[in-house]
């Protein structure tokens, strides 16, 4: 494992693969855990082929109208990557880092 390649996951400190444009990037297993501020399990999609972002309550399949949402307590934002997926990072005092 190279250190420019991989970071520990600003949630749970597991090594995750590194990206230059998503600094606080969740690790796989952090991002299964996404939730709403109710506890309420989330699930983020590409609206299409080219993209776009969606996110429901998991359960209900109910449109989620935010990006916002939280990982064992921690306050994060959900969107959508620049090369398509969706991408989870660690909100710092109510901030993202600067694209």
């Amino acid at each position: 494992m190279s250190n420019t390649e991989f970071h520990p996951c600003p949630i749970c400190s597991i090594p995750t693969r590194y990206f230059a444009r998503y600094t606080r990037a969740v690790c796989d297993n952090c991002y299964s855990k996404a939730c709403d501020v109710q506890g309420r399990k989330l699930s983020f999609f590409n609206t299409s082929m080219s993209g776009g972002f969606e996110a429901i309550v998991t359960e209900t399949k109910e449109k989620y109208e935010s990006h916002i949402c939280y990982i064992a307590g921690v306050k994060c934002w959900a969107e959508e990557a620049r090369f398509g997926g969706i991408v989870i990072e660690m909100m710092i005092d109510g901030d993202l880092p600067n694209r």
